[in-house]
């Protein structure tokens, strides 16, 4: 069963919205409403589908909740492992994480950076940078990555003349 589709909301609703979807469904469908025979029967078994979605739509919130929470735990787990210098460890850390937001994309650019693959790393510090233009963070690490593929791009040109 598709909660959302039951109650008529979008996948993304917020608790009010659930909550007021519900309560209109509640009022239309009521069992109370209807005389006893095969109407109150039919508007018992349609409640119980209404009641089944706003359960699955309300978990649906906690588990999201529970979620990023947790996704937020293995960033800053990530960004700890950055620092040791385990850089394969945060890397596959972050691969596991299904989450592609702004700092996810800064620290698996930081990594990339870090295992010399400066091209890759250019290409995940700019979406970081472009998800959050206002984070001097990303623009910062942004920056270096361009200056390091500068100077590789320069390296290689250099060492071709020789």
């Amino acid at each position: 069963m598709n909660g959302y589709e039951v109650l008529n909301i979008p996948a993304n609703a917020t608790r009010d919205e659930i909550r007021a979807a519900y309560r209109e469904l509640a009022r239309r469908w009521h069992p109370d409403r209807f005389l006893p025979g095969p109407e109150r029967d039919w508007a018992n078994e349609k409640m119980a589908d209404i009641n089944a979605a706003y359960r699955l739509c309300l978990n649906g919130l906690r588990d999201a909740k529970v979620s990023a929470a947790s996704e937020d735990e293995a960033l800053k787990r990530a960004q700890a492992l950055i620092d040791d210098g385990q850089y394969q460890s945060a890397r596959k850390l972050l691969m596991g994480l299904g989450t592609r937001c702004a700092e996810w994309n800064y620290l698996f650019g930081w990594v990339l950076l870090h295992q010399s693959d400066t091209q890759k790393a250019l290409i995940y510090l700019s979406v970081a940078a472009h998800q959050n233009p206002n984070s001097v963070k990303y623009a910062r690490a942004l920056k270096e990555a361009q200056s390091r593929g500068s100077v590789s791009r320069l390296q290689a040109l250099f060492g071709r003349r020789r």
